[in-house]
């Protein structure tokens, strides 16, 4: 008898939703997913990928509108520049199951994510002036190398620190939904 070859994996199930090793295979292989520096990059990749799914089940119960198509084409075509050519993707599309419709719809689904996520923590994500000085106090050095004031400094720093919380406040956001959803991690 032949040695069994491995079709696929289940790593996850998020609601029910199974996310499997071509999932998180092809999510790297196209770069939709930082595969980061780790040992064991599927596992990471599993990770983003179920809250990815965390997230998007969220979405589609307040349904934001549909990104423009000239959006998922811009993001289509960054794809795109990361293979010589259309053949290239077709090639790894394919070999990973996959349709360039069903890369749209990920796009698609992504571009969604933002512009909910963007909604939801916008104002809470504001820093205030007084954190902001504290901010630009700590980090004083770096805009003096540069010769910023704090007048030059101030938009940099304000960003920053917005984009700090934001990231913060989602992250504990995603912490709550993976209570609140039956999240079972059989990758291991």
């Amino acid at each position: 008898m032949a040695a069994q070859e491995l079709l696929d994996r289940t790593l996850a199930l998020v609601g029910g939703q199974p996310i499997t090793l071509s999932d998180a295979r092809a999510a790297i292989a196209l770069g939709l997913v930082g595969a980061g520096g780790s040992a064991d990059p599927i596992a990471g990749v599993t990770a983003q990928l179920v809250d990815r799914e965390l997230i998007l089940r969220e979405v589609q119960r307040y349904a934001p509108p549909t990104p423009p198509d000239t959006a998922i084409d811009a993001r289509l075509d960054e794809v795109r520049a990361r293979y010589p050519d259309r053949d290239a993707l077709a090639r790894v599309l394919n070999a990973h199951g996959l349709t360039e419709a069903r890369l749209r719809a990920w796009l698609r689904d992504d571009l969604r994510t933002q512009a909910y996520l963007s909604q939801r923590f916008a104002s809470a994500s504001a820093p205030t002036d007084a954190e902001v000085l504290q901010a630009y106090t700590r980090g004083r050095a770096e805009f003096d190398k540069a010769g910023r004031s704090f007048t030059q400094a101030e938009p940099i720093v304000r960003e920053r620190l917005a984009a700090a919380r934001r990231r913060e406040l989602i992250a504990d956001w995603v912490s709550d939904l993976r209570r609140r959803t039956d999240v079972v991690i059989l990758q291991r």
